[in-house]
């Protein structure tokens, strides 16, 4: 059947519901919202009963099974929603591909979970039951997408904020969905009918800023150093492996040593964009990336990753986040090479 984005599903819902539901994706605020108004599109066209299941290992297949087959003493109309973990049991692709013979009129069926559409799109029960289903995918936002998403929620809350208002939220939430609908759900209580500017805005918000190392590569591509410290920052609290982070950045520069050199040997950038496998909506990114730093520059700052990668796991460097800090600016803006972790180590 037909596949959806998140703010797609409103309108298709309010066509009519579809006998199932496959609501796959890793942000969890659209996935609990486009669920949430499954249910609510259910209730209102007489599918009064809810059953929830979730998967696990000692997850009983029959009873889900019975209760597709069974009619509801309480209702002739039933919503069953089923949550599917990141790794299933042996035997669940099996039964899964079981369920596309078992719908029917009186049953929506919803599946959901929080493995990447990408992935659980290629699995054979989830191909059987597309036929019979509207897909749901949930991607993360990007910063423009996320910006718009805050705005319309704004305008959904009736709340006025201004443009350095919106900006510090964006920043302040920036990867957290659910925390910046928790922010502005608080300040239409507080703030009715105000308008709202960054002063103000800034009193009592808390930072929930969640990021990947992706997104940390991205603001580093565009030179945003702001935004860029700011994730790694954020990134080392929640605890994440600083060599995660010296991989993102390696692979980020081989990419743009690659795209450099044949960008010298008169090589088109689409035919090595496509070569690297880097997707049109990186490109950019990268573009603004190879007007900043030569091949020469370049070939230093793997010098420098070397540097890094060598001093840590000696245990050497005393101060980590200091020395990450130090190579996320490199990559934002060439600087006199005064000082090096290279020279740290030689001394």
């Amino acid at each position: 059947m037909q596949k959806l984005y998140a703010n797609q599903l409103v309108t298709q819902l309010q066509q009519g519901l579809a006998a199932c539901y496959l609501v796959f994706g890793d942000e969890p605020l659209q996935k609990l919202e486009a669920i949430d108004a499954i249910r609510q599109a259910a209730k209102t066209q007489g599918f009064a009963e809810r059953l929830s299941f979730t998967v696990d290992n000692q997850f009983d297949w029959s009873q889900l099974h019975n209760e597709l087959g069974a009619m509801s003493l309480f209702a002739d109309k039933r919503l069953i929603e089923l949550e599917l973990g990141q790794k299933l049991p042996a035997n669940a692709s099996e039964q899964l591909k079981q369920l596309a013979n078992t719908l029917s009129p009186d049953i929506v069926l919803v599946l959901h979970g929080q493995r990447s559409f990408a992935e659980v799109s290629k699995l054979a029960w989830f191909k059987q039951l597309q036929q019979h289903a509207i897909q749901v995918a949930i991607y993360p936002l990007d910063d423009r997408q996320a910006y718009q998403w805050l705005q319309q929620r704004a305008r959904q809350l009736n709340l006025q904020l201004t443009a350095d208002a919106f900006n510090l939220l964006q920043h302040h939430s920036a990867g957290n969905l659910l925390a910046a609908r928790q922010e502005l759900e608080k300040l239409a209580l507080t703030h009715p009918e105000q308008r709202i500017d960054a002063d103000m805005l800034a009193d009592f918000l808390a930072d929930h800023s969640s990021f990947t190392v992706f997104q940390l590569g991205d603001a580093i591509l565009a030179g945003e150093s702001q935004q860029a410290l700011h994730r790694l920052q954020r990134l080392l609290e929640q605890d994440l492996e600083p060599a995660i982070i010296i991989w993102q950045l390696q692979r980020d520069l081989q990419q743009l040593q690659q795209l450099q050199h044949d960008q010298l040997q008169g090589i088109a950038l689409s035919q090595t964009y496509k070569q690297l496998a880097i997707w049109p909506k990186r490109q950019p990114l990268y573009q603004q990336a190879l007007q900043r730093l030569s091949l020469s520059y370049l070939n230093y700052l793997l010098q420098e990753l070397a540097a890094f990668d060598r001093l840590y796991k000696a245990g050497q460097l005393a101060d980590v986040t200091t020395a990450l800090g130090h190579l996320v600016c490199l990559f934002i803006k060439p600087v006199p090479r005064a000082f090096s972790l290279q020279q740290h180590h030689d001394d």
